[in-house]
């Protein structure tokens, strides 16, 4: 049974807030996004949910802080007024929190490459070392270029993601998800990543992409989060 987020420790709250401001800022740093797009977090043990605020609110993600963190229900609804508005598509991130009780962030970015194979159905490929796990599952496409508003909309990207890790959303942009803000946002730019080798080869010839055995091996790799989480957020004192 969810516990009421007063009763999580300030401490906890204050972490995941940080966390999800790094995050926003590295995906901006790495030109992933701008003022748009968000990340947020599972607060442990609650229906709630920390989110970025509004991005017209919030501005550039590069200069995110912590105190630019909304906290909602699993219906979208702001727990704390503090003047903040989660962003419009806050659906999009509950909804996915509802359906998968695995994970414990989401991140929706516009990143332009993975959007632009997303647009033309293309896959993706494995072409390179552990960043090439994220694509361990093949990536559904959500056939809509809308704005996730409603709850409607948000359950049915839920359903398309289903037990994957990334979802197209068609000319709009990409979904992440993760267990924690730090592999939800590590998956995203990875993704891009893989998609950007993809697009060179493409354009020198017909990528293969690595075998499935090779893509295995990856992905039983691909742990040690918290030093690549490291190595990304010491790209923010450049």
């Amino acid at each position: 049974m969810a516990i009421d987020w007063r009763e999580v420790p300030s401490e906890v709250l204050q972490s995941l807030k940080e966390k999800v401001a790094t995050g926003c800022r590295i995906l901006a740093k790495l030109e992933l996004s701008d003022y748009l797009g968000h990340v947020s977090a599972r607060v442990p043990g609650t229906d709630c949910v920390l989110i970025k605020a509004r991005g017209l609110d919030q501005g550039n993600l590069l200069h995110m802080t912590p105190d630019k963190v909304v906290l909602v229900d699993l219906e979208g609804r702001p727990l704390v007024d503090d003047g903040l508005r989660p962003p419009d598509e806050v659906k999009l991130h509950t909804e996915i929190f509802k359906a998968r009780p695995d994970i414990g962030a989401v991140v929706h970015t516009h990143q332009p490459i993975a959007t632009v194979f997303g647009d033309l159905r293309k896959p993706i490929l494995p072409m390179q070392g552990v960043m090439a796990a994220v694509l361990a599952k093949d990536i559904p496409i959500f056939e809509s270029a809308v704005k996730i508003v409603t709850t409607e909309q948000g359950a049915a990207v839920a359903r398309t993601l289903g037990d994957a890790t990334v979802i197209h959303l068609r000319n709009h942009g990409v979904v992440t998800v993760g267990h924690s803000v730090e592999e939800a946002v590590i998956n995203a730019i990875w993704l891009e990543h893989q998609a950007k080798l993809t697009l060179y080869g493409y354009i020198l010839g017909q990528p293969q992409g690595m075998s499935r055995e090779d893509l295995e091996q990856q992905v039983r790799d691909g742990g040690n989060t918290e030093s690549r989480w490291r190595y990304y957020v010491s790209l923010l004192n450049d």
